[in-house]
């Protein structure tokens, strides 16, 4: 089946699956229901919509550069409502947040029907909504990379050029003998339906059924984790495509950057 893969990089990433109250923790991977939230608001969707239509995608997660975890001692203030005694500030409960600094990932989407995943890839190049990685604090480091690949989801993701930072390559690949890690890149999927793979799974509460507001609901699924991919064997599997190639919004704002052209002048 084809696969829509996205590449997701951003300064801070938070993919929460599981947090509740004052404590906001983040998975170390992007979560499906954090992806398609992120497609739907690209497509122009509102959150009382159905989400049938992601219904049957199976997804999965390969990550180029892990990044670091942050935690943030997060404050706010009530502004639309005054403290009783009318003095001071009325301030919301102080909460934990954690965050991935400088991660990448390439997440994978596999469908029978690739004109629909045609239909996520080029929201996601025009976006209606502005759409961010996790929390709205987390807007990702440029428009997404996207592509279409022919191939399963598990080799779709084995076989993907490297896409982490240039600069994280160079260092993980110089580095490659003292820490061989770096150069490996964990894979995490849903297992196939045909129930082929026999590895141990695990499950998490990441299936969203329901964005509504006052009706928000996930259901489980499973998640198997595939053997390391070492991604610097070979010097092509290092990614140097353009960041913004085939991008709507780019090419825009840089056509509307270049000197109109005056009719009758010549140029020196």
């Amino acid at each position: 089946m084809p696969v829509l893969l996205m590449r997701l990089a951003a300064p801070m990433q938070s993919w929460g699956a599981g947090s509740r109250f004052t404590r906001r923790d983040t998975e170390m991977m992007p979560t499906k229901s954090g992806v398609i939230g992120m497609l739907a608001a690209a497509m122009g969707m509102g959150r009382d919509q159905s989400l049938e239509r992601f219904s049957g995608l199976r997804f999965g997660v390969r990550v180029d550069q892990p990044g670091t975890l942050m935690s943030d001692f997060h404050t706010a203030e009530d502004l639309k409502h005054k403290p009783s005694t009318g003095r001071g500030k009325n301030m919301l409960p102080l909460s934990i947040r954690y965050y991935l600094q400088d991660a990448v990932f390439l997440a994978g989407l596999e469908s029978p029907d690739v004109q629909e995943l045609e239909r996520y890839r080029s929201a996601l190049r025009s976006p209606y909504y502005p759409i961010f990685l996790g929390r709205r604090s987390c807007p990702p480091d440029g428009p997404i990379r996207t592509w279409i690949s022919p191939e399963p989801l598990e080799e779709a993701l084995q076989h993907a050029p490297w896409c982490a930072s240039d600069w994280y390559q160079r260092k993980a690949v110089a580095g490659s003998v003292s820490f061989p890690e770096q150069c490996f890149a964990e894979i995490m999927v849903e297992p196939a339906a045909d129930g082929t793979q026999r590895t141990f799974t695990d499950t998490i509460a990441d299936e969203p059924t329901s964005f509504d507001p006052r009706d928000r609901r996930w259901r489980p699924r499973s998640v198997t984790r595939l053997p390391d991919v070492r991604m610097a064997d070979a010097p092509d599997r290092i990614s140097s495509a353009p960041l913004f190639e085939d991008d709507a919004i780019f090419d825009t704002v840089a056509a509307a950057a270049e000197p109109a052209e005056v009719a009758g002048t010549e140029e020196l």
